[in-house]
């Protein structure tokens, strides 16, 4: 490693150290977190309007689910990419531990169930055993999803 430059200001000796280095390193770390960030956002990117529910179980923050959306064309989404039925739950079974994967639904509010129950049908086929579907507190109004 190369020590840092010596100059002599005033008669006396200054050290200089070269910043370059870790400025990058920061630069490269900030691209990071925002990419990352971005990816992240995109898996709930598909606004729909949640029903409400009167009571309802915190899910884990920790827990990294697979998100399932329906929106009010009946249009399924797995994350941020609009899939057929059939297309859903071969990439959902292409998970390694499928039992343990938590799935979370979100529908439309407008949607009726007779739209939902074949989705419903096809994750319990599939062997998936963490499903939650996704709601509002009673006391919020229920618009866009965050």
């Amino acid at each position: 490693m190369r020590s840092p430059s010596q100059s002599i200001q005033n008669g006396r000796r200054v050290d200089e150290i070269n910043m370059t280095p870790m400025i990058d390193v920061v630069f490269l770390l900030i691209i990071f977190f925002l990419v990352s960030s971005h990816l992240a956002r995109q898996e709930n990117r598909h606004a729909v309007n949640l029903p409400s529910a009167t009571s309802s179980i915190d899910s884990d923050p920790n827990a990294a689910p697979i998100n399932l959306t329906m929106d009010s064309s009946h249009q399924l989404w797995l994350g941020a990419t609009p899939v057929g039925l059939e297309e859903m739950i071969t990439r959902l079974t292409q998970t390694k531990s499928i039992a343990e994967t938590p799935v979370r639904l979100r529908v439309d509010q407008s949607v009726a169930y007779q739209f939902v129950e074949p989705v419903l049908h096809q994750i319990n086929q599939a062997g998936i055993r963490d499903l939650s579907i996704a709601t509002l507190p009673s006391t919020q109004r229920a618009g866009v999803s965050p």
